[in-house]
């Protein structure tokens, strides 16, 4: 049996935390592999180590039986390994080509580059990916999916033989989540070896041949995919103590809390939004879906005054707020996770203390004066830490050495202790673990049952279904349906998200 990767005894350790601990991981040549486990469990910091962005403290790796160093991600493809992190490295403004070749560009003379051949070599790439592309386009105008597959084909198009791809469905439909599966098992059988870091368990046990547990930076487990269940690994992840329950009890909604009245939205010279209205009750948890890039996210930064409105209205509690800043409408009882957790979430150069009390800080509780009641802010940070189980070595450390799921965490943390009458949550699951999804789910219903006015944004379908009492579908900048989980399924809902098919005129 050959390997496509050998690690022995990995280790690093980022002062007292020792992120991987002595992991031995084997993944056989021409296998799908699929890395699980909770945020902290090690998972990312692993796969840094095997592209090269980060080094061990001490352990050994083998590239397809080669013991190498890779100093740098370059190194890492010199020896086929690509990366298609979660959050896109594109060049917006480059065409597909130019971002193949960017650091390598071919040269004609001296001062010319020559994209002939790399445009050639990428439109069979493409097609072989069966997802043929305009080579002219720039990459910022493909949808999600797409340009998933241009980060996929710039991996291959650097020579890679081993794939590892971090978190790959996470804002993808059911439909093209299909679609990447089927993609994964083509390029399997073309003999490349894929690693999956996934917190989806299904997909996990679907396409992967063989499985991986880390559990607070060790190994816990590597299995046939067939010799192992879902309740298994669920164990495996996350030990034996029972995980949260979750479940939405029906209840009398209040009248509306925020309403949006044809409300659009520009966005560099186009419209994003488009005649956009619905309303969120108190009590109700509204849940907002489609494919990412179809106006959600700058529905949501008009919403909390991010963005101005081309045209329509947003009223909140009765009043009319279309001209307040975004500080005035927070402050008058908005809390906001944004789905950019590292531009719009958190000062990643600033502590994790700085990062928690911010919101909080012109509250009478934690500030006399001018200044801030330092102690009632270590408190308060210490406990939403504890909380929401964020792995970090103090309240010191800055917000952007975390993995991303333990930043998302910390902002969840600090939007939900608001206390708010309304929340915007934006992929509030998005790259965290299981048993912290089932905290914030539990959450959210429980201040919806407070009363509170809820709008969540998710592309998660299961999310969607299990906490939304309405759901609504953007589509190419519109909401073109207004639909009840009872009431719709997953493959309706789908062709809502591609715009075959709309319930609103």
């Amino acid at each position: 049996m050959a390997y496509a990767i050998e690690t022995h005894q990995i280790t690093k350790v980022f002062g007292e935390t020792v992120a991987n601990d002595a992991i031995d991981l084997s993944v056989i040549e021409g296998h799908i592999h699929a890395v699980l486990g909770e945020n902290g469990a090690g998972k990312t910091t692993l796969m840094k180590i095997l592209f090269g962005e980060e080094q061990p403290t001490r352990g050994t790796i083998k590239i397809f039986g080669e013991l190498v160093n890779l100093t740098s991600p370059a190194e890492a493809l010199k020896h086929s390994v690509g990366f298609i992190h979660q959050h896109f490295t594109l060049v917006n403004e480059y065409t597909i080509g130019q971002n193949f070749a960017l650091g390598i560009e071919p040269h004609k003379g001296l001062f010319f580059s020559d994209y002939n051949g790399v445009n050639r070599k990428a439109k069979e790439i493409l097609d072989r990916l069966e997802m043929p592309l305009n080579l002219t386009t720039p990459v910022g105008k493909f949808s999600v999916e797409e340009r998933q597959i241009i980060e996929i084909g710039k991996a291959l198009y650097r020579g890679a033989q081993i794939l590892i791809l971090d978190e790959p469905t996470s804002v993808l439909t059911p439909q093209r989540i299909a679609k990447l599966l089927d993609i994964l098992r083509v390029l399997k059988q073309e003999g490349k070896t894929i690693i999956i870091i996934t917190h989806k368990l299904e997909e996990a046990l679907e396409i992967s041949d063989e499985i991986s547990v880390l559990h607070h930076g060790k190994l816990v487990a590597t299995l046939p995919r067939e010799q192992v269940t879902r309740e298994e690994l669920i164990n495996m992840m996350v030990g034996k103590e029972p995980l949260i329950q979750v479940e939405r009890q029906e209840h009398t909604f209040g009248e509306p809390l925020v309403c949006l009245k044809n409300v659009s939205i520009a966005r560099r010279g186009s419209m994003a939004v488009k005649h956009v209205s619905m309303e969120v009750r108190r009590g109700e948890i509204f849940g907002l879906t489609g494919v990412g890039g179809n106006g959600q996210g700058e529905l949501v930064e008009g919403l909390i005054g991010l963005r101005s409105l081309s045209e329509g209205h947003v009223i909140f509690d009765q009043k009319d707020v279309t001209d307040w800043n975004i500080r005035r409408r927070r402050m008058s009882g908005c809390a906001y996770v944004p789905e950019n957790r590292m531009t719009r979430g958190a000062a990643t150069t600033l502590s994790l203390s700085d990062n928690l009390i911010m919101g909080h800080h012109y509250l009478e509780e934690f500030h006399h004066g001018l200044m801030l009641k330092q102690q009632k802010v270590r408190d308060f940070s210490n406990q939403i830490i504890q909380d929401y189980d964020i792995v970090a070595s103090s309240l010191e450390q800055k917000s952007g050495s975390l993995s991303g799921g333990n930043l998302q965490k910390l902002i969840i943390g600090r939007e939900f202790s608001l206390n708010t009458p309304f929340m915007i949550v934006a992929y509030p699951s998005q790259g965290i673990d299981i048993r912290t999804t089932k905290y914030v789910h539990s959450e959210l219903l429980r201040r919806r049952d407070q009363g509170c006015a809820i709008l969540l944004i998710s592309g998660d379908l299961d999310e969607i279904f299990s906490l939304s009492d309405r759901i609504g579908v953007m589509y190419s900048g519109e909401l073109v349906a207004i639909t009840r989980p009872g009431e719709t399924n997953r493959f309706e809902l789908g062709q809502y998200m591609l715009g075959s098919r709309r319930n609103i005129q």
